[in-house]
C-alpha cells in the first residue's frame, strides 16, 4: 500500500520517534525543533509505526490512493 505522511508542525516537539522508526521517511532539522517529511508518499509500512509512537501525535498517514486516515 502507498501511504501519503503528514507532519503537524505546531504539534510536532522533535522528539525523534519517527526517525528512529522510519529514517527513510523523516528527519529532523534541529534549528527548528521539529521533524520534516523526507518523502510525501512512500510504501514504508516503518510510517505507519512511526505515527503510532509519536508522542505528539503530530503525525498524519494517509491511504495514498483513497485518502483515508489510516493513523
Amino acid at each position: 500500500m502507498r501511504y501519503r505522511v503528514e507532519i503537524d508542525g505546531t504539534l510536532c516537539s522533535a522528539f525523534g520517534t519517527c526517525v528512529a522508526a522510519a529514517p527513510s521517511v523523516f528527519a529532523l532539522e534541529r534549528k527548528a525543533a521539529v521533524a520534516t517529511v523526507l518523502v510525501p508518499t512512500t510504501d514504508d509500512d516503518q510510517a505507519l509505526e512511526a505515527a503510532e509512537t509519536c508522542p505528539m501525535d503530530a503525525l498524519s498517514i494517509f491511504d495514498a490512493a483513497s485518502g483515508d486516515r489510516l493513523v
